[in-house]
C-alpha cells in the first residue's frame, strides 16, 4: 500500500450507494495527466462523507484524493490479455466546490 495524493478529473458520473451495513460508499474512476498523450485511468472507492462529497460531481469535474493506492491486475475477457492498473481507497476529497464553498466563509 502506498499513501498517495492524485488528482485529475472524474472520468464518469458518480453514483451514490449503501452497503449491506448501511455504509454509504462510491466507486469512481480519475482520468490523471502523466505528460503522456494517454491519460492514467485510476479506480477509486470513498466511504460515508467523502463518498457523498464524491457522488456529488459529474464526469469531468476536478477531483483531488488521498488515500491507499494498490496495484490491480485482470484478466481482459475479450482478448485474454492481462491488464494493470491502480485502485485507491479515499480517506480525504477536495473539489473546486470545497474551494468555492471555504473562500465564501
Amino acid at each position: 500500500m502506498i499513501e498517495s495524493l492524485i488528482s485529475g478529473k472524474l472520468f464518469r458520473d458518480t453514483e451514490l450507494k449503501t452497503s449491506a451495513k448501511q455504509t454509504p460508499f462510491c466507486n469512481f474512476m480519475l482520468s490523471v495527466s502523466v505528460g503522456e498523450p494517454t491519460p492514467v485511468i485510476i479506480s477509486g472507492i470513498a466511504f460515508n462523507e467523502a463518498a457523498e462529497k464524491i457522488a456529488r460531481l459529474k464526469k469531468g469535474d476536478a477531483l483531488a484524493v488521498t488515500g491507499a493506492l494498490k496495484p490491480n491486475q485482470w484478466t481482459d475477457k475479450t482478448t485474454g490479455e492481462i491488464k494493470h492498473g491502480l485502485n485507491i481507497t479515499v480517506s480525504e476529497c477536495l473539489s473546486i466546490y470545497d474551494i468555492k464553498q471555504r473562500k465564501a466563509v
